[in-house]
This record gives C-alpha cells, sequence and structure tokens, in this order.
C-alpha cells in the first residue's frame, strides 16, 4: 500500500527545494544537457557540410597528392565510414567538394554594357583563382590540373559554364554595335582568361582592378579606338 507523506514534511520538502535552487544548486544541470547534445551526431547537410570544408583545408594543405580518406575524417573529426557511405573514391569526394565551393557566375545585368559585364565576368574569376572565395587558389588548382580525371572536372564546371557567358557577352556587344562580328574567332572568348593566368604565373599576384579594365579593352575594344574603328 502507497504511504502518503504528511503535509508539513512535503512543504519543507518544497522550502528545501526552493532554498537550493535560489543558491544555484541546480544551476550546473542545463550545462549537462547541452554537453550531452554537443556529442549528438551530425547527419545530413551538417555532416555533408563538415566533410566537404575538411576536404578543401586538406587539399589546401597536402595537396591532392596527398589526400587520404583518413585525413579527411580526421580533420572532420568523424569516421571514414562516414566518407565511403557517400563516395567511392576521394576523386568523387574532391569534385563534390568543389562543385560545394564554386561560387556563382556574376549576374549578367541588361542594364550594364558588355564591357561592364565583362569586366565582372574577369573580376569573378581573379577572385577564385586568388583565393578570395571558399574554392581552392590557383596553387591548387594547378595540382589538380596534373590529375587526368579533376582537370575533366575543373573544365566541365568551372571553365566551359564560363567560357559560354563570356561568348554571349560577346555577341550582346555585337548587337550593341561595340565590337565587328568579323573580329571575333574561335579563340575570342578565352582571351580573357588566359591573360588573368599570365598574370598569377608571371607576377605571383592577382591582377588588379586598373589591369583587369586593360583586359577587357583587348577583349571589347572601347568605341573610337583604332580596333573599334576597323
Amino acid at each position: 500500500m502507497q504511504r502518503t507523506l504528511p503535509a508539513a514534511v512535503v512543504r519543507l520538502l518544497r522550502r528545501e527545494a526552493a532554498d537550493r535552487n535560489a543558491h544555484g544548486y541546480y544551476q550546473e544541470m542545463p550545462q549537462l544537457t547541452d554537453r550531452t547534445g554537443s556529442r549528438s551526431r551530425r547527419r545530413g547537410e551538417v555532416l555533408e557540410r563538415a566533410l566537404y570544408e575538411a576536404t578543401l583545408a586538406e587539399l589546401t594543405e597536402v595537396g591532392y597528392g596527398g589526400l587520404t580518406m583518413e585525413g579527411i575524417a580526421a580533420r572532420a573529426h568523424t569516421g571514414k565510414a562516414a566518407l565511403y557511405r557517400r563516395w567511392d573514391t576521394k576523386c568523387e569526394l574532391v569534385h563534390a567538394a568543389l562543385v560545394f565551393a564554386l561560387p556563382p557566375v556574376p549576374e549578367l545585368r541588361s542594364g550594364r554594357s558588355a564591357r561592364e559585364n565583362l569586366l565582372a565576368m574577369f573580376t569573378a574569376q581573379r577572385d577564385l583563382l586568388a583565393g578570395k572565395t571558399a574554392f581552392p587558389g590557383i596553387e591548387v588548382i594547378q595540382q589538380l590540373l596534373h590529375e587526368p580525371e579533376m582537370r575533366a572536372i575543373f573544365a566541365d564546371a568551372v571553365v566551359r559554364p564560363r567560357l559560354k557567358i563570356v561568348e554571349s557577352i560577346l555577341q550582346s556587344a555585337v548587337q550593341d554595335g561595340d565590337l565587328d562580328p568579323k573580329s571575333i574567332t574561335p579563340l575570342t572568348a578565352r582571351i580573357g582568361s588566359a591573360l588573368i593566368n599570365q598574370h598569377f604565373l608571371l607576377n605571383g599576384s592577382p591582377p588588379n582592378r586598373r589591369e583587369l579594365a586593360l583586359i577587357v579593352d583587348t577583349v571589347i575594344p572601347p568605341r573610337g579606338s583604332d580596333r573599334a574603328a576597323d
């Protein structure tokens, strides 16, 4: 038979509990809950983001040749199983991480001239190669280009989409009368990116805005120049 405590005892216990709470006796209890929560397993997008960030950090630190699934897992504070459940090889993982880190291309605004849109594209490429985004800088990119699979991935994910946008800008310049269609060759859209890459290789630093403007002048000469008049 269940016994009921006398009312006086119940009141005494309640007063003691209130006194303890007032003096901070129970203040440590929420921290126990927080520490338990911090040990909870990361899942889904949260875990994948951590794996991508660990992959990019390892790639920058040890290069593609030194990259291992073990090193990525250790940096992400997880087990290798979390990686192999999603990707069979480090190439697949690096591909996914690069796509994750790739910044969007600049929006081409209808109110801007073709030269202004081209400058925005070249500025974005400069920032990407300079490591100003989450995407690896030119030092890592150069390593990736030595790997046939990674070179193909870089070409498909980075180079070709941007070339198509530059080609569309050149067509807009033709429609606006800023560029002679006879001056466009299959290589014209590549001139800007080639000059930006060359600046990195020769100077070890990214081109500044004035130098980018000169590259724009090379691709789409300003009105009134000798090339524009030809």
